[in-house]
């Protein structure tokens, strides 16, 4: 898959998550994004753990991709 997809990918999953309560009107705390992150990272590691192959874990991580999209969106980051 390259890096176009996998954007997409992740585009898709923020559209996903606008629709729903942690979408564009969230005012999450950088905090509160990094709780998020690690608990859907944490689902990512059981779904890897208690399936076979890597498509659930995956489904997971798209989200935790997602999750950090949308912290950056709502907090000023740092460029590299």
């Amino acid at each position: 898959m390259n890096r176009v997809d996998v954007y997409q990918l992740i585009d898709n999953e923020r559209a996903y998550q606008d629709t729903k309560s942690l979408g564009t009107n969230s005012n999450f705390t950088v905090g509160e994004e990094l709780v998020l992150l690690k608990s859907y990272l944490d689902l990512a590691f059981n779904a890897w753990t208690h399936n076979a192959g890597d498509v659930k874990a995956l489904e997971e991580v798209r989200k935790v991709a997602a999750i950090a999209v949308r912290c950056m969106e709502h907090h000023p980051t740092p460029n590299r």
